[in-house]
């Protein structure tokens, strides 16, 4: 009978709090588009700053292949990307040329 109980608190505190028990800091990933300068994606800054629930992104853009998410080769354009919210309305708009360096991050030498 405990263990029944223990299994319905365990089940109960999963349901409640379920950004705790999944969310695991993804890091900066690097990504350096052919002829641009690298983008630092910050996993912190979108979750622990601006709040983007890890929902948001791992179960539209990406697929889970074992025990990490890929990329969907078929979402791999920038609408379904970082334009998905950086349109302007969600996020800072990604096409003008004044937020360039917000992502992009300028070499040093080339």
């Amino acid at each position: 009978m405990m263990v029944r109980k223990l299994g319905f608190l365990v089940l109960f505190a999963m349901l409640c709090i379920p950004d705790v028990i999944i969310a695991q800091s993804g890091g900066d990933l690097r990504f350096t588009p052919s002829g641009m300068d690298p983008i630092i994606f910050s996993h912190d800054h979108h979750t622990k700053v601006k709040g983007v629930r890890c929902m948001a992104c791992h179960f539209q853009m990406f697929e889970k292949t074992g025990k990490s998410y890929q990329m969907k080769r078929e979402k791999l354009t920038k609408k379904d990307f970082c334009e998905h919210c950086h349109n302007g309305m969600k996020g800072f708009d990604a096409q003008s040329t004044k937020n360039c360096t917000r992502c992009h991050l300028p070499q040093r030498s080339r």
